[in-house]
This record gives C-alpha cells, sequence and structure tokens, in this order.
C-alpha cells in the first residue's frame, strides 16, 4: 500500500484520484469496445499521460527490460505495442534501444497521441476480438493491460514471444479483461500456439498494486 507519510497530502490525494480514474475503465461488464470509447477522447488521453508521476508506474520497465533479456537483436527486433496507450511503454523500450517499434491501439485519440512521442516507425487503430484481424502479422507482441484475442496473428518462429505486464490481483479476477485473459492465455498454451516461458512478480506495479509480467514463446 502507498505510504501518505513518504507524500504530501496533496499528492496523496492526487494518486488516490488518479488510481480511482484509472479503474473506471476496468469496471466488471465495461466490456473491450466500451473501454475504448471511454478512452477516445484527448483531453481524457491526456489526463491519463499526466498520471504517470503520481501513479509511480512500475510495470513499462519491467516489460521492457523482460523484452531485453529474450530478445538477442534487439535493434531489429519487430515489436508490436498492442494497446498502447500514451506509450509508456514504447518510452521504455526506445529507452533500451528498441527502433523498431509499432503502437496499436483501439482508441485513434490514443494512437494520434503516441504520433507525437516519436517513439513508433508505425501506427495501427483498429478494434481486435470479435472475429477482427489486426492488420499485421510479422511483429512481437507487447502489451500493458490485459487483452488477449484469438484474433490476434501471433508470428512464429525462435524468438517470437507475448509479453504481458499487468496488475498481480487481476490474474485471479472476475473482472472482465482479468478473466479473459487468463482463460485464454492457458487455452492457447493447451492447444499448442505458445508455451509459458516464464513469469516475473515485482513490487510496485504503482504505488498501491503490485505487479506480475508474463511471458510467452509462440510454438
Amino acid at each position: 500500500m502507498a505510504d501518505p507519510s513518504n507524500m504530501s497530502e496533496e499528492d496523496y490525494e492526487r494518486f488516490k484520484k488518479g488510481d480511482e480514474f484509472i479503474m473506471r475503465f476496468h469496471e466488471e461488464n465495461l466490456g473491450y469496445e466500451g473501454c475504448i470509447k471511454a478512452y477516445n477522447d484527448a483531453d481524457v488521453v491526456k489526463h491519463f499521460n499526466g498520471l504517470r508521476d503520481i501513479m509511480a508506474y512500475g510495470a513499462p520497465i519491467k516489460v521492457a527490460n523482460t523484452l531485453a533479456g529474450v530478445i538477442h537483436d534487439i535493434t531489429n527486433a519487430k515489436i508490436l505495442d498492442l494497446a498502447a496507450g500514451s506509450g509508456m511503454v514504447g518510452e521504455r523500450l526506445f529507452e533500451r534501444g528498441f527502433r523498431n517499434v509499432d503502437a496499436h491501439d483501439g482508441a485513434a485519440a490514443m494512437v494520434d497521441f503516441c504520433k507525437t512521442r516519436g517513439l513508433y516507425k508505425d501506427f495501427f487503430t483498429c478494434f481486435v476480438g470479435n472475429g477482427q484481424k489486426l492488420p499485421m502479422a510479422d511483429r512481437l507482441l507487447v502489451l500493458l493491460r490485459n487483452f488477449i484475442s484469438s484474433s490476434i496473428p501471433l508470428m512464429r518462429g525462435e524468438f517470437a514471444f507475448f509479453v504481458n505486464g499487468y496488475r498481480s490481483n487481476m490474474y485471479e479476477t472476475e473482472v472482465d479483461y482479468g478473466k479473459a485473459w487468463r482463460e485464454e492465455a492457458q487455452r492457447l498454451e493447451k492447444n499448442g500456439t505458445w508455451t509459458l516461458y516464464g513469469v516475473l512478480n515485482f513490487p510496485k506495479f504503482h504505488r498501491e498494486a503490485d505487479g506480475r509480467v508474463d511471458v510467452y514463446q509462440i510454438l
């Protein structure tokens, strides 16, 4: 839990309001399309990105470091930042030397913001799920939020990985995207699409939640 003694009263209040704002997009039964609709507003995107310091997100750097640990050729590795949001993971990937990263998000406002950051090569705005396929098939997949769909094309090869970072308590939750990730990840492992390469549990997904990174190698 966050320790108010290490924060000013004003900052702690900002953190609590920020967490409440973020959790609006993870409500049970909101659904993927409902979440995208809520995010698809330039003012919402700016507010979301502006919370990065007060929330003290630890997941982006954990995802970037994890991917750097399993990829041999960082400079040329093809990466898709799936559900890129405002580019927090993309920023950390860039810092680690990744230069062939594309950004995807279902919310056009998020993608428009990513275009201003100088971190990505190409950009994709589209839904996934319900039979809708992403318009790219030769990228390694990286995402920060819990979302996985069998409609996502997975590149096969020796160094093809899917890396997912999220609040650790979401793995067992019945909230839509937590439950969907757990069930779909297990299904894809059972049918031989991928195998679990490793799990990293870490403190401080943000100030009041621990995190988890799942790494799957695509077979």
